[in-house]
């Protein structure tokens, strides 16, 4: 009999990127580079149990605006995460070990997400940002024991326009 194990964390998620409009008037595209943590702990009748990774990766995002009233607007936005690991280590008892070079942990993971998000401008060239993403990451590794992780991100973001000439 296998015992179930609930595994349950938290960790934080940073990103870098790119928005450029689209010429479809409510849409644009977003490119970024990722850090994400996923960070787990667990217990089983005779283990405490510990992950911390972080993956560094590329997304890529479509944004659609459909609410938009003065200086407050809201979009739904789809995309793609392609990331490897960067930093892991696990955590049995007392006994830790690295998770680089594990084939379960490295390799390449590919993360579909979807996500809400509010803006709010506070100036011409800039913006506050609250979201949340719903994302579940899929191991692109030819291994038995396929590594995922299911997230909800809760995000806050401020964004500066480079254009200078462009105006509200």
């Amino acid at each position: 009999m296998t015992e179930k194990i609930k595994i349950n964390g938290t960790g934080s998620s940073y990103e870098l990127g790119y928005n450029l409009p689209l010429k479809y008037k409510d849409f644009s595209w977003s490119s970024s580079i990722t850090l994400n943590d996923y960070n787990a702990t667990g217990e089983s009748r005779t283990n405490n149990l510990e992950w911390k990774t972080s993956y560094i990766g590329l997304q890529n995002t479509i944004d659609y605006q459909f609410f938009d009233s003065f200086y407050l607007f809201i979009s739904a936005q789809a995309g793609l995460n392609l990331s490897t690991i960067v930093y892991g280590k696990q955590q049995i008892n007392n006994s830790a070990n690295s998770l680089m070079g594990n084939k379960d942990f490295s390799g390449l993971l590919l993360q579909p997400t979807l996500g809400v998000n509010a803006k709010y401008y506070i100036s011409k060239t800039g913006y506050l940002s609250l979201g949340c993403n719903l994302a579940k990451s899929y191991s692109l590794n030819p291994t038995p024991d396929k590594v995922s992780f299911n997230t909800y991100q809760i995000l806050f973001g401020g964004y500066f326009e480079l254009n200078k000439d462009k105006h509200l």
